[in-house]
C-alpha cells in the first residue's frame, strides 16, 4: 500500500491525482504479466467564501453574501444554510430574506446586530465547513433640536431652562444609553440629565 498525504489543502489543489503501479520479477524468468498499471482519483476541494453589499447602518439594506464550492466538481452544489449567534437556522420572516446563500435585511435594525454563521454543506461527501461574521449595526444620524423655556430671551436675574431634544430613528429596536454634555459660553462642561431609554422616542436632557 502506497500513501500520500496531502496537507493544507487550497482551492488550487484540486483534480486527478494518478497512481501509477508496476511489478518487476525478481530473479526468475518464469514470470510474465502486466507489467505495469495507472489509476487516478478526483480530488475535490470544498470552500466556502463570505462577501457584504450596503451599509450596516440600521433603517437601511444590507446582505451578507455566502458562497460554497466544490472545486473540481462543479455539478455537485453545496447547500447554504446561515445560523445566528445561538446556531438556530435564519429564515424569511420580519424584514428578512434568505435565498441561495444570500441573507438580506431590507431594513436593517439595531436588534440584528450580532454575529452570523454560514454552513455550507455537501452531502453527497458527508462534508459540512462554516465561515462566521460578526454584523455590527451603526445607528444612523441624530436629530437633535434645542428650546428654552419660557424664552430665549432672559432677564437679569431671572431662571431659564434649556432642553436638549434627541429623536433616533424607529430602526433603533433595542436598549441603548443617550448621554448629553452642556458646554457653556467660556467652554466650561455643565452638568446635565442623562436618561436611560428603548427604541425611538424624543428625550429632553
Amino acid at each position: 500500500q502506497s500513501t500520500l498525504m496531502l496537507t493544507s489543502l487550497g482551492t488550487g489543489d484540486f483534480g486527478y491525482y494518478v497512481c501509477g503501479v508496476s511489478v518487476t520479477p525478481i530473479n526468475t524468468q518464469y514470470i510474465t504479466g502486466p507489467m505495469g498499471r495507472n489509476t487516478s482519483i478526483l480530488v475535490s476541494v470544498h470552500s466556502i467564501s463570505l462577501t457584504t453589499s450596503g451599509s450596516p447602518v440600521a433603517g437601511q439594506m444590507h446582505t451578507l453574501i455566502c458562497n460554497g464550492t466544490l472545486a473540481g466538481n462543479s455539478s455537485l452544489i453545496p447547500v447554504i444554510t446561515w445560523r445566528n449567534a445561538t446556531g438556530v437556522a435564519v429564515i424569511n420572516g420580519s424584514g428578512i430574506t434568505v435565498s441561495n446563500g444570500v441573507l438580506t435585511f431590507n431594513s436593517l435594525r439595531t436588534s440584528h446586530g450580532e454575529q452570523y454563521t454560514c454552513q455550507s454543506t455537501q452531502s453527497t461527501f458527508n462534508s459540512t465547513i462554516t465561515s462566521s461574521t460578526p454584523l455590527t449595526v451603526q445607528i444612523p444620524p441624530l436629530i437633535i433640536t434645542t428650546t428654552a423655556v419660557p424664552s430665549q430671551v432672559a432677564i437679569t436675574g431671572s431662571n431659564i431652562t434649556l432642553l436638549c431634544n434627541v429623536q433616533l430613528d424607529s430602526s433603533v429596536d433595542s436598549t441603548v444609553m443617550v448621554t448629553s454634555t452642556w458646554t457653556a459660553p467660556g467652554g466650561a462642561t455643565l452638568s446635565g440629565s442623562n436618561p436611560l431609554w428603548i427604541g425611538s422616542s424624543n428625550q429632553s436632557t
